[in-house]
């Protein structure tokens, strides 16, 4: 059984998805994969970076069974983005419970999804609850934006005309006539009720609309909006 070794992470080459390693305290450079082990043998969704220590099991030029020892830390440049980052959004009513340097090695090492999505999410007013369910089959959907909406509009209620694709708003009385429903884009079937009352939101002067975000709105100010999707926290809606 051959013996484990450990390594020093030299250099990334990223257009071939290898890195070179060096036996730590020794010379020469061998080859591994991007992506270490984890304890189960599935491969972490973190990538390796220069200076990781990692241990694992030398194959002529190649390293296999690769696992962290210690990662290294990422570029403070980063980190401090990443600090200025929560800094901008506590300011605007978002706290975030997730260290900057946690937020900067997540991005350094290309890790999935955002954990800063996961740890603002609660915070957010989200009109659609896609991880609960499709909006066609989210019996709270409609409750959901009256609570949210009527904080900053008095009076505020939408309910559903049973039957068709129609929604009763209040203050006023109004039948607003939705678009077709679609499986695939349900936000088709919203699009009316959601102009009226960011026209409604408008007339009261408040700062906020539902703004649209990529398959969902958010409803916050378009200077939020911006500094989220700006920093890649929520994706923006493509033009149609």
């Amino acid at each position: 059984m051959r013996p484990t070794e450990t390594f020093v992470v030299e250099d990334i080459n990223e257009a071939h998805g290898f890195a070179r390693l060096r036996v730590e305290g020794g010379s020469g450079l061998l080859h591994c994969g991007l992506f270490p082990e984890q304890g189960d043998g599935e491969l972490s969704p973190l990538r390796l970076q220069m200076g990781d220590r990692v241990r694992g099991v030398r194959r002529g030029q190649t390293v296999s069974q690769v696992q962290w020892v210690s990662r290294a830390a990422p570029p403070e440049a980063l980190v401090r983005r990443m600090e200025e980052l929560s800094r901008r959004l506590e300011a605007r009513g978002l706290r975030v419970a997730v260290a900057p340097e946690s937020l900067a090695d997540h991005q350094w090492r290309e890790g999935p999804g955002s954990p800063l999505l996961e740890a603002l999410q609660p915070q957010l007013r989200l009109f659609f609850a896609w991880d609960t369910a499709h909006p066609f089959e989210d019996e709270r959907l409609l409750d959901r934006v009256e609570q949210a909406t009527a904080e900053h509009l008095p009076g505020f209620s939408v309910l559903p005309v049973p039957g068709v694709a129609r929604f009763r708003v209040e203050p006023g009385a109004h039948v607003i006539v939705g678009g077709e429903p679609d499986w695939e884009e349900p936000a088709r079937l919203f699009d009316p009720l959601v102009e009226h009352i960011n026209q409604e939101l408008g007339r009261a002067k408040a700062l906020v609309r539902w703004m649209p975000v990529r398959d969902n709105w958010v409803l916050a100010t378009q200077e939020l909006v911006d500094l989220l999707v700006s920093n890649g926290v929520l994706q923006g809606r493509a033009s149609a």
